[in-house]
């Protein structure tokens, strides 16, 4: 589409206007000046219209402090598409092509008209706010900004009508790989993340949108450079002045406090294996039965009754062989009868409780097969007398509602020693 001209007549006695006004034509999403008024010059501070014109065409934003850009593109854009009034409050130079001039307030109120042939116009007229105003909006922002750039925390706003960043902080633009916050703001997910973390974001913003409070989760998302990183975030929607729907995130990176903590539950974990590992056998020790007693116990309590039996097992002659061959050939002895348990009750934990002392919970599998299990031991035990070979006497007991564990291991243990007795007459 080709830029719009007035008429002679027209756009001279628009540009004659003592009032600052400006009309420019939207393109594409472009805009262009196509009218500036005597007044607008004298506001700004240009010598001449030329000088104005020249300027806006180089870049329609030129005078306008660069945090108040996307703002003025998020209202310009609410405004159209809602067919509503332009009306903002931003910081723009007066001082024509004086590029450190001081910023002053301006107040901008702007219509939209639509002409023939799709020609859309924004008609804008200008006024300088007061100082009392200049100073209570410039003194807000220094305060925001303050706080924003303090915060430790990743922080950002968004327009949830077009998905770009209104603004953001230090910490957050750091994330997005941007040098400055102003890197960020007018921009969409889509512009500085990958599209599958772009899009994972906008979800997020759409559920917290669909919240009355503030919406709190942790998730693991990759940062403008494709690094891991996790975060847990807050999202809050809020409306600004002029009625716009806006996101306020915020975000904590806990990436090296999460992997820190993982790596502690670790220690901790293999601390707590070491606790309850057997340090000769590798298999469980006494303290993991301990807590393998309780827990079977309040399964017990909860459901009234379980389905398990106890073998005890206790190794012969590992006295004789400790004062005869030395306590190394002892250990080899109670690892190579701990193999023996542990290769035929496969299915159930066992744990050594004592020198020569194991047991084994067995349920499921083995529990429906023990009295097979305790043939297989009994007559190894027969062959092992004979050749001289590991005795391991044992003796099982099923729970029979006894109403704990500790008697079902009473009646075992009471077996357990009826075959140690039997065994060694056999010797």
């Amino acid at each position: 589409m080709d830029l719009f001209k007035f008429s002679d007549d027209i756009q001279s006695a628009y540009e004659q206007l003592p009032h600052a006004l400006a009309i420019y034509q939207l393109i594409d999403n472009r805009i262009f000046a196509r009218v500036l008024s005597d007044g607008y010059c004298e506001t700004f501070g240009f010598d001449s219209r030329e000088q104005a014109y020249k300027a806006l065409e180089k870049d329609v934003f030129y005078n306008i402090h660069p945090q108040d850009v996307s703002l003025i593109e998020t209202e310009a854009y609410r405004s159209l598409e809602n067919r509503d009034t332009y009306d903002i409050i931003y910081r723009s130079r007066t001082a024509g092509m004086k590029i450190d001039a001081e910023f002053k307030v301006m107040h901008a109120i702007g219509k939209h008209v639509d002409l023939e042939n799709g020609v859309h116009l924004i008609y804008i007229w200008y006024t300088e706010a007061g100082d009392q105003v200049t100073k209570k909006i410039m003194d807000l922002q220094e305060s925001v900004t303050s706080l924003l750039s303090n915060m430790p925390a990743m922080t950002f706003s968004k327009d949830l009508t077009t998905r770009k960043y209104i603004a953001c902080n230090q910490a957050f633009a750091d994330y997005a790989h941007k040098e400055t916050p102003e890197g960020v703001v007018g921009l969409t997910d889509f512009e500085i993340f990958d599209e599958t973390t772009a899009q994972h974001f906008v979800e997020d913003d759409k559920k917290a949108l669909l919240m009355n409070k503030p919406y709190i989760f942790y998730e693991d998302v990759p940062d403008a450079a494709g690094n891991p990183r996790r975060f847990q975030t807050t999202k809050l929607k809020f409306m600004d002045a002029t009625g716009k729907t806006c996101l306020l995130g915020l975000c904590q990176d806990v990436t090296d406090a999460m992997v820190i903590k993982e790596e502690y539950n670790k220690k901790l974990e293999n601390a707590q294996n070491r606790a309850n590992i057997d340090a000769l056998t590798g298999i469980r020790n006494k303290t993991a039965y301990v807590e393998f007693e309780a827990k079977l116990n309040k399964t017990i309590n909860d459901k009234g009754w379980a389905q398990f039996a106890i073998t005890i097992f206790d190794v012969n002659n590992l006295k004789t062989i400790n004062d005869t061959l030395g306590h190394q050939a002892g250990d080899e002895y109670i690892c190579e009868a701990c193999k023996i348990i542990c290769t035929k009750f496969k299915h159930s934990p066992v744990f050594r409780i004592g020198g020569d002392e194991f047991i084994a919970i067995s349920q499921g599998a083995d529990y429906e097969n023990i009295d097979e299990l305790l043939n297989y031991f009994a007559e190894c035990n027969m062959e092992a007398t004979k050749t001289g070979g590991i005795v391991i006497a044992c003796g099982m007991a099923r729970y029979n509602n006894e109403g704990n564990v500790s008697a079902v291991f009473k009646a075992a243990d009471e077996k357990m020693y009826e075959n140690k007795e039997y065994l060694k007459k056999l010797e």
